[in-house]
């Protein structure tokens, strides 16, 4: 049961990042003029993509237990109601970014590296408060399993996000 649970898991990140890599490489037959909607569109694919999915996702990797399950997922559902604050933000700077990377300037290009990692560290302390939460209602190892999850989704979705963006001129 556990490898066909894996095998699935590895199946559907792989299809997933086939699919928005197909959409970021769609990224440069557009024109010009279309530059900003290009961008945040594939960024918001992308996110969208992985949203829709992660759920499925995380439910089949967990392997909960119907009395786990119910504890576990209204704490999920507020942490992921929290990141996706957080995922509007990034798509906001991933936009901005992508828009202005050939003529960024020194002070702005801090300014949105600053935001990054102002992100980036909401998220983990985040991540940090509803792993002790679900540590009250799930067996430890599957609060790892959980966070191992997370991160390999996240990882999907940083790969194929970033290969929609070009690095600073």
């Amino acid at each position: 049961m556990y490898l066909n649970s894996h095998k699935a898991l590895r199946c559907l990140l792989f299809m997933l990042t086939a699919t928005c890599v197909a959409r970021a490489q769609n990224l440069d037959v557009k024109a010009p003029s279309d530059l900003s909607s290009r961008n945040r569109e594939a960024v918001e694919v992308t996110r969208d993509k992985v949203r829709n999915d992660r759920k499925d996702l995380v439910a089949k990797s967990m392997k909960l237990t119907d009395d786990e399950a119910q504890a576990f997922w209204p704490i999920y559902d507020q942490y992921a109601n929290e990141l996706s604050k957080l995922s509007d933000r990034t798509v906001t700077l991933i936009t901005q970014f992508a828009d202005n990377y050939k003529d960024l300037a020194d002070r702005e290009a801090i300014r949105m590296t600053t935001e990054s990692l102002d992100i980036e560290q909401q998220k983990l302390s985040i991540r940090q408060h509803y792993v002790q939460q679900l540590a009250t209602v799930l067996p430890g190892k599957k609060v790892a399993r959980f966070v191992q999850v997370e991160k390999r989704l996240d990882a999907v979705t940083i790969l194929n996000v970033t290969q929609a963006i070009s690095l600073v001129e």
